[in-house]
């Protein structure tokens, strides 16, 4: 208990990066420590240890170096073509079927980082940042280790990550492998930069091996991963300018998400930069950044629907309209869908013809300008009711918002930063540490994590929660709390900057729990009778699937075939996308800020395998093969 104690008192300023965990029993045989060992001796000797495993090829052992609750979460290592999260029960199944990963030279790497991380009052854990080897890639990971008591000694793996990061010889154009630039001498090219940059764009002499439709967060990413491994791509987008997703939305919206995880690959935005970004400010950046990171994109394009999948060569045969010209006819090696985490706007069911006023879904409103001193009625009570709302009210109307099931809310005064702080925050761990770490999580442990933050959370909120609840607003006290209700559920949720105290206060009334029947000439018609008058009202009734998309861009054929593309599958994992979607060489493209950014390195990756021909084209797992008629 000493040696314990005086560890943790050594490195206890060091970066403490980890969310709250629960204690849970250990088994199997484990890994001793000498009881002065610092953390970075600790986790090499079961770095090591594991590594002697792995080179026997020793599956009882290599099992054996984890707890009984413990996970290995593996990107492109174990299952080469794609990503999983193996319990430590599901973990020799697994090795056997695909073989043990011919994983060498694995070594804890950033020792000083090795840190002893008091999680709770009853859970501490040491985690490190690994590095390792195969015959043709480079890996990247990360441990952490428990021990059944404090002091034991005997620590084993609660979750350990491995994602294959490199091909050697084939690595990143970038740092020590940047490009020249400049060009002199006897074999120089009469064309310069600007030169060779609208010829490249053009794609007169070949076609991209890449196609992504969608020019927003995740087709940006993904393309700016593929262009620094020398990967031709195309961003085909149907706006006159990069970013109009986010310009034409309404008038007030900015992200949710703070500026320490919203950051690009290569790119972070500068000291300066808002902590929430406002809509025009982002779809600017998208802009410069596709000009900084020198991709190429086609504006006012659109791809036609039914394109065909060769399985022979492996190649997709595209047409590609661009500003109304004559189809130009494409055969690329993969299509990648990134329109967007949701799929079409969702409209009710209940008539709308009789309404003489305006009606539009949330993704049409402007904004609540020229609407002082009238009736304003939004349907919806998650982040885009939530801010239209206030911005009704702040625009001097007379403004109702309709509840019809349950919110999870939290503030983001407390929200954020207890579910970000030691990962994303103002003098934080270095971007891309974070990033391993938290993409490490199993999105199962993640949950568990959270079951005790969304808790303190909501004391912080307690009087903002009292004040909903007390003017009928109905609260959805989802245990896992904001992210997990976004992974499972994609919706639900506000993230409250300001509109809880206007309803709590009585400045936004609130209808909760009745549907609507129809909308009459000169309002809204609920099944209580209650008839509610409105010269506008705004539907944020939310979106379908992203496989809906899919049937209208794509084709019908494709929608039917892939997979759930949200969710949860049997491992706890989100299914369908950043990686196979079902279809060969398909892959769908989405979440927010973090997400594009973390997994798009995933997704480039697994595709330049598939073009080195490292890795075949998978079949699709069953376990990712669930139902949700949601996604």
């Amino acid at each position: 208990m000493a040696a314990i104690d005086t560890i943790k008192q050594a490195i206890v300023h060091n970066e403490l990066y980890a969310p709250t965990s629960v204690q849970a029993p250990l088994g199997g045989e484990e890994t001793k420590s000498a009881p002065n060992a610092s953390p970075a001796e600790v986790a090499t000797a079961w770095v090591n240890s594991l590594q002697a495993a792995i080179s026997a090829e020793d599956i009882d052992d290599i099992v054996k170096h984890f707890r009984d609750d413990g996970f290995w979460r593996d990107i492109l290592c174990i299952d080469s073509g794609d990503w999983n999260a193996y319990r430590t029960p599901e973990l020799a199944g697994a090795l056997k079927k695909f073989g043990v990963p011919k994983i060498q030279q694995l070594t804890v790497i950033k020792p000083l980082d090795a840190a002893i991380v008091p999680v709770s009052e009853s859970v501490t854990w040491l985690q490190a940042f690994t590095t390792f080897e195969t015959e043709k890639t480079r890996g990247k990971g990360f441990v952490r280790l428990r021990e059944s008591a404090p002091g034991a000694g005997d620590w084993k793996a609660y979750t350990f990550f491995t994602a294959t990061w490199e091909v050697k010889g084939a690595e990143e154009f970038a740092r020590e492998r940047r490009p020249l630039g400049a060009e002199h001498g006897e074999h120089s090219s009469a064309l310069n930069w600007l030169d060779k940059r609208k010829e490249k764009v053009k794609f007169d002499e070949s076609d991209p091996k890449v196609l992504i439709v969608g020019g927003g967060q995740n087709g940006l990413m993904l393309a700016a991963r593929l262009a620094v491994l020398g990967i031709d791509a195309l961003i085909v987008e149907k706006n006159p300018r990069l970013g109009d997703s986010w310009r034409n939305r309404y008038h007030t919206l900015c992200l949710h998400d703070p500026v320490w995880a919203d950051h690009f690959p290569y790119v972070s935005f500068p000291p300066s930069w808002p902590i929430y970004t406002p809509k025009d400010k982002i779809a600017n950046w998208f802009e410069h950044y596709a000009e900084i990171m020198e991709l190429n994109v086609w504006l006012n394009s659109t791809i036609e629907r039914n394109p065909v999948f060769d399985e022979a060569t492996k190649q997709w045969t595209v047409s590609v309209v661009r500003d109304g010209q004559a189809p130009r006819k494409m055969k690329v090696n993969h299509l990648v869908m990134a329109t967007g985490f949701s799929g079409e706007p969702r409209l009710p069911s209940f008539p709308r013809d009789e309404f003489k006023g305006t009606v539009c879904h949330s993704s049409g409103h402007k904004g609540a300008g020229g609407w002082e001193g009238k009736k304003a009625v939004v349907v919806g009570c998650c982040n885009s009711g939530h801010d239209i709302a206030a911005d009704f009210y702040e625009h001097g109307a007379d403004v109702t918002i309709i509840q019809r099931s349950s919110t999870y809310v939290m503030s983001s005064k407390h929200g954020i930063p207890g579910l970000l702080n030691g990962y994303y925050e103002e003098n934080g761990p270095p971007l891309d540490d974070a990033d391993l770490m938290l993409t490490s999580l199993p999105v199962d442990m993640l949950e568990e994590y959270h079951i005790e933050a969304t808790k303190a959370i909501a004391v912080k909120d307690k009087e903002m929660l009292d004040g909903l609840e007390k003017v009928g607003f109905k609260l959805n006290p989802y245990p896992g709390g904001l992210f997990i209700k976004y992974f499972r559920d994609g919706g639900g949720y506000y993230i409250d900057v300001g509109a809880s105290k206007l309803i709590a206060d009585g400045k936004i009334k609130i209808k909760q729990g009745k549907e609507v029947t129809k909308l009459t000439e000169d309002g809204i018609l609920f099944e209580d009778g209650v008839e509610l008058k409105a010269d506008i009202i705004v539907l944020a009734t939310g979106y379908t699937s992203q496989r809906e998309t899919v049937r209208r861009v794509i084709s019908e054929d494709v929608a039917n075939r892939i997979g759930p593309c949200w969710g949860k599958d049997a491992q706890g994992e989100i299914p369908g996308v950043w990686r196979h979607s079902g279809v060969p060489r398909f892959t769908i493209q989405s979440g927010n800020m973090f997400q594009a950014r973390c997994y798009s390195k995933h997704t480039a990756m697994l595709i330049q395998l598939q073009e080195l021909g490292l890795v075949k084209d998978p079949v699709y797992p069953e376990h990712k093969k669930l139902v949700d008629p949601r996604f």
